[in-house]
């Protein structure tokens, strides 16, 4: 198979920012160097000659340019084996990618705003046992045929036209998508740049002025606009959320500008993270995501969610019908009266040190001690942990809260931490490895008696 010609026409439009400076600058530097006065007389005369040379140089490079990528385009081959991808590419200097389909975490199909009006997909392969992606290059086919590859690749029957619909199990609405904008929301950051603000600005316009007030103001919206932008850049990345269960694959499609499709092998999925913004907890609602070696790794725009922010009825229908292999009925436990004191020990520098400050800042320091007293308790209350014969589960986060659960057969590596006063106190931290690159493959519990952290690792 070759890939869809259209390649020629992205490739050609991703590199015309490059085409164009490029032509600029030869056209400056060739203007210098010209060394007929009669030339230079009339282009000094009259600019639309020079801009005659630009566009003459850009439509030259342009043909150069389409000519380089017609050769790459007509020396790319793939070859769909019964049990490898071989993607060929090159004559003098020819590279051969080999794909084993074993070793395929997941199959994603991407298409872009130019790719829907084209009918064409963009077919992206990520592997269980190699971070990131092993071809680097773009494989594009016909909507229809990228659906089939994909099929293929999975080791699935294809699907015809219809049966490619996806059928979510929840039926997200654009309130539903707006919701989880909001609830996606980094509180915490937002506050911080918020209480920072005021404080500049009352400092001020208390001895500058409100003229100063203003200028803060301007460098605040500069500051928060990137925020802003990724607010509405969420909405539109989970635009259209589906998400559906079909024997032993998971199916996802999301986005507006690029959508994208996503088919995950059940037996790809290493654990699952409920993840909890401080405002979907005060809400009651929840985010699960799939814990992959193929997806969610460097690119920040692929999350391997397979819910929108849910409420707890809609959260529990998720996990029995999309990935009931991960259904138990673990009670999770918080730590004994040692762990309590271990967070509150481990705060004990911070404590003195606002004892020590505080003369000099009329006593104020001293609250540190009762917000540090808080910290410990929440952090003892909200790490837990628990495990059966099959599965480990945590629970942490001062304020995002999260729930790993994590299968036994998935983990790589396993072992208990002592950190400086686990020795007075008998107590450890639990850290996990799952098997293959994530990006964060590892996962850190709270602080918990000893014994029990030995019990669960011998039970691997």
């Amino acid at each position: 198979m070759r890939l869809h010609p259209s390649i020629i026409l992205e490739k050609l439009i991703s590199s015309l920012v490059f085409i164009v400076l490029l032509g600029y600058y030869i056209v400056i530097n060739g203007l210098d160097d010209l060394k007929s006065e009669n030339i230079k007389a009339i282009i000094n005369t009259d600019n639309l000659n020079i801009l005659l040379i630009g566009l003459i140089v850009i439509f030259i490079l342009l043909i150069i340019f389409t000519i380089i990528f017609w050769i790459i385009w007509k020396n790319t081959y793939i070859t769909l084996k019964k049990d490898s991808l071989v993607i060929e590419r090159g004559k003098l200097f020819k590279k051969v990618t080999t794909i084993h389909l074993k070793d395929i975490a997941t199959v994603n199909i991407r298409v872009n705003i130019l790719e829907r009006i084209l009918g064409t997909a963009n077919i992206k392969i990520d592997l269980h046992n190699t971070e990131g992606e092993i071809y680097k290059g773009k494989l594009v086919f016909k909507a229809i045929e990228a659906e089939q590859i994909k099929d293929k690749l999975l080791r699935q029957n294809p699907k015809t036209k219809n049966e490619n619909e996806i059928k979510s199990l929840i039926k997200y609405t654009d309130h539903d998508v707006f919701k989880h904008m909001l609830l996606s929301i980094d509180i915490v950051s937002i506050s911080i740049i918020l209480i920072a603000y005021l404080t500049v600005l009352y400092m001020l316009i208390t001895h500058n002025g409100i003229h100063s007030g203003i200028i803060i103001t301007v460098l605040l919206i500069i500051l928060v606009s990137p925020l802003a932008i990724s607010f509405f850049k969420t909405y539109l990345s989970y635009y259209g959320f589906k998400c559906s269960r079909e024997k032993n694959n998971i199916r996802l499609s999301y986005g507006a500008l690029t959508n994208y499709k996503y088919s995950i092998p059940i037996s790809r999925i290493n654990g699952i993270i409920i993840r909890q913004s401080l405002q979907a907890r005060i809400l009651g609602y929840y985010l699960i995501e799939v814990i992959n070696a193929g997806i969610g790794g460097t690119d920040e725009k692929e999350k391997t969610i397979i819910s929108l922010y849910v409420n707890e009825k809609n959260k529990n229908k998720i996990l029995k019908k999309i990935i009931p292999e991960f259904s138990n009925n673990i009670n999770l436990k918080t730590g004994e009266e040692e762990s309590l004191k271990h967070y509150i020990l481990a705060k004990l520098f911070w404590m003195i040190l606002g004892i020590c400050i505080a003369p000099f800042n009329n006593c104020l320091s001293l609250l540190l001690i009762p917000i540090l007293l808080i910290v410990a308790f929440i952090q003892y209350k909200t790490n837990k942990i628990g495990y059966n014969k099959k599965m480990v589960i945590l629970m942490n986060g001062l304020i995002n809260k999260r729930t790993i659960l994590i299968k036994y057969e998935n983990i790589e590596l396993i072992a208990g931490e002592k950190t400086v006063f686990g020795s007075v106190y008998a107590t450890k931290r639990l850290i996990m490895q799952v098997v293959g690159p994530t990006n964060n493959n590892v996962f850190t519990s709270g602080i918990f008696d000893e014994k029990l952290i030995n019990d669960i690792i011998n039970v691997y």
